[in-house]
């Protein structure tokens, strides 16, 4: 019998059923009552302010003209991070990347993605946020990835819209659109340089815990916008954990037994 946990996530992204923030927090709260695990602590993060605000993100700061990168302090509602970062602490793997041609690592780090069945309340209201700040609905949204780096670990020089000028990646074009925006969110401050830097915009940026840098990869007319070529610098000491939300120009085709 599934849990009044994912009901309330059911609500939240109207999977198979109505969508409604409402019904969403009063699952949630009945979950909480009855000792689901970790249903009282998401409550404590999600009713720490009204719906409509909390799932109302805060203003951005443009950071160069070179490209259309910005920085929206305070992304993530207070809490939030630390949530994020203990869903995904045991679940990690060896990151993969989708570059085309590539002979060599480039990311040399661990990830976990969120998909459909291992979402929360928590994770619906960071992506209805980010949903929200880039005018882009949740269904366009590619599952949600936290990344954790240890020191020496990094991500090189890449860049994160899919290059319409490789074969390979044409299938994919058509099945699931451009990546047209990227946000990344840092979780954590207990750590040394691991920047993220654009070297053609001239950007180099590391935020606070619950910061995000986001970045359109593609310019008005749809072309990938070179000047977002971009890496994560690697840690000096410590461990960084940010969220990737990499969003998409039509619908991501989850498979309807995900949705289940």
């Amino acid at each position: 019998m599934e849990t009044l946990a994912k009901q309330a996530v059911r609500a939240a992204y109207g999977w198979h059923r109505p969508q409604s923030w409402a019904d969403a927090l009063g699952l949630l709260a009945e979950a909480a009552r009855a000792g689901e695990e970790g249903a009282a602590r998401q409550l404590d993060l999600v009713a720490q302010a009204p719906i409509d605000a909390l799932l109302t993100p805060p203003r951005v700061e443009r950071l160069t003209e070179a490209a259309a990168i910005a920085a929206c302090p305070g992304f993530l509602p207070p809490g939030f991070a630390e949530w994020l970062i203990d869903q995904a602490r045991n679940r990690l793997v060896s990151a993969s990347v989708n570059q085309a041609g590539e002979t060599q690592i480039i990311r040399s780090a661990r990830d976990f993605a969120f998909g459909p069945r291992q979402r929360d309340l928590v994770v619906a209201i960071v992506q209805e946020r980010a949903a929200r700040l880039v005018n882009v609905p949740v269904e366009c949204h590619e599952p949600p990835n936290i990344i954790s780096y240890e020191p020496g670990q990094e991500f090189g020089l890449h860049v994160d819209y899919i290059d319409p000028r490789v074969p390979e990646f044409q299938a994919e074009l058509r099945a699931m659109g451009q990546r047209t925006v990227t946000i990344v969110t840092y979780l954590n401050t207990d750590f040394e340089g691991a920047e993220t830097h654009f070297p053609e915009a001239g950007v180099t940026y590391r935020g606070e815990a619950g910061d995000a840098i986001l970045f359109v990869n593609v310019l008005p007319d749809g072309s990938p916008d070179y000047n977002t070529r971009h890496c994560g610098l690697p840690p000096t000491s410590g461990r960084k954990w940010v969220l990737s939300q990499w969003i998409r120009s039509q619908p991501f085709p989850f498979r309807p037994e995900d949705l289940a």
